[in-house]
C-alpha cells in the first residue's frame, strides 16, 4: 500500500548505533515511509550511525537548540531527549517535512488492543500495516 500522506518517522537516538530496535520494528510493521535517525552532536558514535544508516542520520547542535527553550534542567548535564524532541520541529521545517512522528530508539513492537468488533480486548495484536494506521491518524488530524 502506498502511504496517502508523506510521513517521516524520526527516531531519537543516542549512543546505540548497533541497537536501534525501532528501525527494524517500523519496517517489520509495514511502514514504507522515510525514516531519519536524529542524533545530537555530542554523541561519540555519530560515525557508527552514519556507517550503519548513511544519509538517514541527521545530526543537530544540542547546545544551539538548548538556547531556544527553557530546559527546566537544574543539573545542566543535558541528559534528556527534550533537546531532540524540540530540534525535530526545526529540522522538519528546514527539510520541508510536513508530517512526522517522533519515536524513541527501543520500540520492539507496535500493538493494538481491540478485537474485530472494535471492543477493547486483553489480547495484544501486532500491527503489520503501519502505513494504514498512520494514514488513519493523519486523516483524523
Amino acid at each position: 500500500m502506498q502511504i496517502m500522506h508523506e510521513l517521516t518517522a524520526f527516531i531519537l537516538t543516542y549512543g546505540r548505533p548497533d541497537n536501534v530496535k525501532t528501525y527494524r520494528t517500523l519496517r517489520e510493521g509495514g511502514f514504507t515511509g522515510r525514516i531519519l535517525l536524529l542524533v545530537d552532536d555530542t554523541d561519540k558514535t555519530i560515525g557508527e550511525y552514519q556507517a550503519n544508516f548513511g544519509d538517514q542520520v541527521v545530526v543537530f547542535d544540542k547546545h544551539a537548540i538548548a538556547k531556544t527553550f527553557d530546559t527546566a534542567d537544574n543539573f545542566e548535564d543535558m541528559r534528556s531527549p527534550i533537546y531532540a524532541r524540540n530540534a525535530c520541529f526545526q529540522i522538519a521545517r528546514e527539510m520541508g517535512i510536513r508530517y512526522f512522528v517522533q519515536l524513541d530508539d527501543d520500540y520492539r513492537t507496535f500493538r493494538y488492543r481491540f478485537d474485530s468488533s472494535y471492543r477493547y480486548s486483553t489480547d495484544k495484536s501486532e500491527v503489520r500495516r503501519l502505513d494504514e494506521v498512520f494514514d488513519i491518524l493523519l486523516a483524523f488530524l
